[in-house]
Order: C-alpha cells, then sequence, then structure tokens
C-alpha cells in the first residue's frame, strides 16, 4: 500500500517537473523570438523615421527649386498644393465629388 502511493507520488511528480521544464523551455524561445522582432522593429522605425525626414527636406519647395536651378530647367511649374492627396481616402472622396459634378453639368446640358 505504501509503495504503490510513493510510486504514484513520484510518478506524477516526474511527468509534472518534465512538463513545467518543456513549459520553461518553449516559453523562453517565444521570449528570444519576441526580443528579436522587437530590436528589429526598432531598427525599421529609425530606418522610416530616417526615410520621412530625407523625404521631407528633398521635396520641400527651396530644395527643389535648388535643384531646378542646377539643373538650368527654365520651364518649371509649380504644382497646386490642394491637388495633393494625403491619403487613399481623400482622394476618393475628392473624386467621388468630381463625379458627381460632372454628372450634374452633362444632365444640365442636355
Amino acid at each position: 500500500m505504501f509503495k504503490k502511493s510513493l510510486i504514484t507520488s513520484l510518478s506524477i511528480f516526474l511527468i509534472l517537473m518534465i512538463f513545467t521544464s518543456t513549459v520553461k523551455n518553449r516559453t523562453r524561445s517565444l521570449e528570444k523570438k519576441i526580443n528579436k522582432t522587437n530590436k528589429e522593429i526598432v531598427v525599421l522605425k529609425k530606418q522610416l523615421s530616417d526615410a520621412e525626414t530625407d523625404f521631407v527636406y528633398l521635396s520641400s519647395p527651396a530644395q527643389l527649386k535648388q535643384y531646378l536651378i542646377v539643373l538650368k530647367k527654365k520651364d518649371y511649374s509649380t504644382y497646386d498644393y490642394s491637388k495633393i492627396f494625403h491619403s487613399t481616402n481623400q482622394f476618393l472622396s475628392q473624386s467621388l465629388k468630381e463625379t458627381k459634378l460632372i454628372k450634374k453639368t452633362l444632365h444640365e446640358g442636355r
């Protein structure tokens, strides 16, 4: 009787110990992957920030005028700022307005 309960207790303890070790190792692996991914995200955010800064600087009107002077372009025309869309939704809403306006003028012309 005593041996049976001792063997049962030791086997349950051994099973739980193996299970705990397995879970711990898997958790450690996941933490390493998460840390690696977080480091990659930080690097990519830095690169994105640098790219945005470069874009803003290189596309500024003053910088574009300097490029035109260097390239000796004389037929330079500015682009109306109101035609620059900051998002796809803004473009779609503007195109819907234009489509409604065109349909309205076509119906009035008949």
